[in-house]
This record gives C-alpha cells, sequence and structure tokens, in this order.
C-alpha cells in the first residue's frame, strides 16, 4: 500500500489527538505534574490532545487549507516536506492583510498538526486589539428576528448566570442551589474542557432565576431550546461586567482587613474557591494574583484587579484572567 495523501496525512494526524469527552481540566493537571517531574516548564496553556469538536473542525479546516497549498504551491507530497514552508505561508496572509484573529487561529491549528508551538515557526505574529473585535459588539441585522419578549426568561437566566450557549442547553432545576455562603448558584458538570465549575447568579437577578425554576420544576432542561438567533455571548459579556462589579466591592470592604494584599488573596480563596485553591497550587496563584499590586493593566491604559479578574474567570469557565480583561470587559 502506497503512503497516504497529504490530505490523508493530516486527517489522520488529528483523529489521533481527539479526546473528546475527556476533561481536559484533568489533562492539564497531569501535565503539571510531568513537567514538576522533569524539570520543564510547565506552560498552562499547552497540552496534547483536542478536546472540543469545535476545535477539532476548525483546527483540521486550516491544517487541510495549508496542505492544499503547500501541494499546489510548493509540490509537498507529505506533511514532512510542508512542515519547511510554514513560515512561508503564515508570512504571507500576514502580508496580505489577513486579521491578527485568522493568522492566530492557522497557527494555532499547524502548531497542533506538528505538535509545536507557535513561536518554533519564527514568524513575528500580528497582535490582536480590542477595537477590532466585532463579536457581540453592537446591534446586528439578526437581532430584528429574535423577540426578546417570547424568550424573555432565557434572556434574564443567560444574564444572570453567563452561561455559555451548551451550558444553557443542558441546565436543568437540579442543577441551581444555595451555598453556605448564602448565595444562589448553578453548577456546570460538564463545560468547556470537560471542567465542573459552581457558577454564581448575579444577586440582583436571584428571585427571577428562583420564579425560573420554580415554573419548571422536575424538568429534565429548563428550556426547551435555546434560540439560535439569541446572542448568548453579549448576555456573558454583560454578566461578566456586572460580576466584577459585585465581586469588586466584595474585595473593597474585605481589604480594610488584611495589610497585605497576599493575605487578603489566601483569605478569600481558602475561603470560597478551596478546591481550586489546592489544584492550582497556592504558591503560584497567590503570586499571579499578587504581582504589579495586584493589578492587571489594560494595553489602553485601564486598571483591574486581579483577584476580581480571577474569580470572574472562574465563574465564565475560563482559565486566564487577561480573557476576561480583554475580551469582556468594557
Amino acid at each position: 500500500m502506497g503512503k497516504p495523501s497529504i490530505i490523508k496525512q493530516v486527517l489522520n494526524e488529528f483523529e489521533k489527538q481527539i479526546r473528546f469527552g475527556e476533561s481536559k481540566h484533568e489533562a492539564k493537571r497531569e501535565e503539571r505534574e510531568r513537567c514538576e517531574v522533569t524539570g520543564e516548564t510547565w506552560n498552562p496553556a499547552r497540552v496534547e490532545g483536542i478536546f472540543s469538536f469545535s476545535t477539532y473542525r476548525e483546527y483540521v479546516k486550516e491544517a487541510l487549507e495549508f496542505a492544499n497549498w503547500a501541494r499546489t504551491e510548493k509540490g509537498c507530497k507529505d506533511l514532512e516536506q510542508a512542515r519547511a514552508y510554514v513560515s512561508e505561508y503564515l508570512q504571507s496572509h500576514i502580508d496580505k492583510g489577513y486579521s491578527a484573529w485568522t493568522v492566530k487561529k492557522e497557527a494555532a491549528a499547524l502548531a497542533k498538526l506538528y505538535h509545536c508551538r507557535t513561536t518554533d515557526f519564527k514568524v513575528e505574529l500580528p497582535a490582536r486589539h480590542r477595537e477590532e473585535i466585532e463579536r457581540s459588539r453592537g446591534y446586528k441585522d439578526h437581532d430584528r428576528e429574535f423577540s426578546k419578549e417570547r424568550n424573555r426568561d432565557i434572556i434574564i437566566f443567560s444574564k444572570a448566570t453567563g452561561l455559555r450557549r451548551r451550558e444553557l442547553e443542558r441546565v436543568s432545576s437540579r442543577d441551581i442551589f444555595r451555598g453556605p455562603d448564602g448565595r444562589l448558584y448553578v453548577h456546570v458538570s460538564n463545560g468547556k474542557g470537560g471542567r465542573e465549575r459552581d457558577v454564581h447568579v448575579l444577586q440582583k437577578y436571584e428571585r427571577e432565576v428562583e420564579r425560573i425554576v420554580r415554573e419548571r420544576e422536575g424538568r429534565d432542561r429548563l428550556f426547551d431550546r435555546v434560540p439560535i438567533r439569541m446572542d448568548v455571548h453579549s448576555y456573558r459579556r454583560e454578566y461578566a461586567r456586572e460580576r466584577y462589579r459585585e465581586v469588586e466591592r466584595e474585595i473593597s470592604r474585605e481589604r480594610k482587613l488584611f495589610d497585605r494584599v497576599e493575605d487578603l488573596v489566601r483569605s478569600r480563596l481558602t475561603r470560597l474557591y478551596p478546591d481550586r485553591f489546592r489544584e492550582i497550587g497556592e504558591r503560584q496563584l497567590t503570586r499571579e494574583l499578587t504581582r504589579a499590586d495586584g493589578l492587571y493593566h489594560r494595553s489602553d491604559g485601564r486598571e483591574f484587579d486581579r483577584l476580581a479578574l480571577w474569580e470572574v474567570s472562574n465563574d465564565l469557565g475560563h482559565n486566564r484572567i487577561d480573557v476576561v480583561a480583554r475580551h469582556y470587559l468594557d
């Protein structure tokens, strides 16, 4: 049997990396432990395998476009030959004015294909800027086709919890509970990357959420469907802004009780997020949240409290505070 085509090689390589249904969060923990044993530097953003079908679909698409280009323009018959032309491919797209988001996605897909880092391609990838983001900002044509009145309850619930579309589709009345602190929470058993989390319900929406749950008691799903025209991400952004203000107010009140920001961070995380605090590591997390006087400085000059960003990030199901600061907070 002859060697498979370069297209088939791409498909085979990504198929070997499929880890659907597994916990990306658990895989990162295992990778961190491996790095501690070997003495390697742990990169929390990097883990072997692909855990999301949407990521798999996007990466395969980008890699196939590169493979077709390498075969047509460079005469490559296999991935090993094509590897030498990755830098030229990415640079050509930068020169043609492709957006920073597109080029970085292409680079990420090819890095996954070749089991390397995007920096290994020796191409200076363009910086991404907040002002270039268009998703869920401003009025869009499809907003006219979505009835906010008919979908009032799911909009309220989305604003109150900031859940992703797939999480909204799966949530049931059994997932809403009161915590020991008296706050209302939503338990997400299988979020992005297979990760579990408990999400704070915004305090101003607690009564409405309890009403929605009460009216749907015993149902497998709170909502029969999430309308395709519903801009779920805009409500996630609104939740992030409101939740940040909530946490910031709480931290401001507690700050008076501590002389050092390190003590405030340890006290709050030990009390509110004991499992995550132990899991990530007390020293690492405390160091990350207290550097630069506990402030995150965004490129436009705005400053955000690192601890508040981390708590909002945890509610949204993200792992990095910069994602929240750059993409959710105006």
